[in-house]
């Protein structure tokens, strides 16, 4: 008969302590990426960005490497000019169309890392959104386990998946195939625009996602509807990507980074004015977001205003005088209407008359 022994916490590792730290990504780029001396100046850039994909997973980072690796073999056999250090750092982004339509991203689906989710049913990945928005009960308790065991998700302070490329699949699946927009947007105040004029509303009112004090929709249910809605407002040249550590309120990754041609965006979302300086401060020279090279910014802090009195318009002029990337969203209590307000561009408006 088998004796099972049980492993004291403290003598354990999750996937989290056995990641790459951001110098092991770079180490392990300069080691086994044959097109490290083609990054040239894009040198930092791609390595803030492979670990911001990967989540530093080892095992995803090699499959990363691998395929571009891939790539290279392939120019070399038929002699054509390997990719710029611009064009790997596009690649590595999932922002090249041209890389077989998101070939990277589909090798990764099939990767040992990510592909333990294609285990999971209907019922459970219905399961696992509940447990997102913390709706948990005791069926759920025994799903939470299995996906721990299975490395689709780890367990910290709070519950959250494994790796932002298991987020991008678990969001794929949750919203399916979604009707990508005609015309782009020029500019990452004409993008906050639309998505805010297109974000589900019905969804955000009806959403489990919500406060137990307070009632106050949580950050992550905004960020679902967010994710969603950018695709809506942009042509599939546009690449969105959401990040797991923004959206399980992990410190040091940003919530979306938005992609076509030379606009690399950056977008971070929070609600109430929750550490909203530590979120400044993520974009300032020598925070973690700089390595990014970010072409554009902005921070966008739903608040829910029951009265919107002078003390309250004081408090927001106050804090978009801390950055004017500010963008503030002011909605009531019934979610009908809307009112963004950002120093830069100056503007209010109504987005719901219900």
């Amino acid at each position: 008969l088998s004796t099972p022994v049980e492993i004291p916490e403290q003598f354990t590792l999750n996937i989290t302590d056995i990641n790459f730290s951001t110098n092991e990504v770079y180490e392990y780029v300069m080691k086994w990426f044959m097109g490290f001396e083609l990054l040239g100046e894009h040198t930092a850039q791609f390595c803030a960005i492979l670990e911001l994909v990967t989540g530093g997973h080892v095992g995803l980072c090699v499959n990363v490497i691998y395929e571009l690796n891939k790539k290279l073999q392939s120019c070399k056999r038929s002699s054509t000019e390997p990719p710029s250090g611009r064009l790997w750092v596009e690649m590595l982004s999932m922002e090249d169309k041209e890389y077989e339509n998101d070939k990277l991203f589909e090798a990764l689906l099939l990767s040992r890392a990510v592909y333990v989710l294609h285990t999971l049913k209907s019922d459970e990945l219905d399961a696992l959104e509940r447990v997102m928005y913390h709706q948990e009960t005791a069926s759920n308790k025994h799903l939470i386990k299995k996906c721990i065991r299975g490395g689709i998700l780890v367990e910290d302070d709070s519950i959250t998946f494994s790796s932002p490329v298991m987020w991008r699949y678990f969001a794929k699946n949750c919203f399916g195939i979604i009707e990508r927009a005609l015309y782009s947007p020029t500019t990452l105040h004409e993008m906050v625009l639309r998505v805010l004029q297109t974000i589900n509303y019905d969804s955000i009112r009806q959403t489990l996602g919500r406060s137990y004090t307070t009632d106050i929709p949580l950050e992550r249910a905004w960020q679902m509807e967010f994710y969603k809605a950018s695709f809506l407002c942009s042509t599939n040249t546009w690449v969105t990507f959401a990040d797991v550590g923004g959206l399980f309120r992990s410190k040091g990754f940003l919530d979306f980074t938005i992609h076509s041609g030379k606009s690399f965006w950056g977008i971070e979302l929070l609600r109430e004015g929750i550490n909203l300086q530590e979120h400044i401060d993520r974009f300032a020279r020598g925070g973690h977001y700089s390595m990014l090279k970010l072409t554009d910014y902005c921070l966008m802090d739903f608040r829910r205003i029951g009265l919107l009195d002078d003390a309250t318009k004081t408090k927001i002029a106050q804090d978009m005088e801390r950055c004017e990337k500010l963008y503030v969203v002011c909605y009531d209590m019934a979610l009908t209407n809307i009112e963004i307000y950002n120093t830069h561009h100056n503007f209010r408006f109504s987005l719901l008359n219900e």
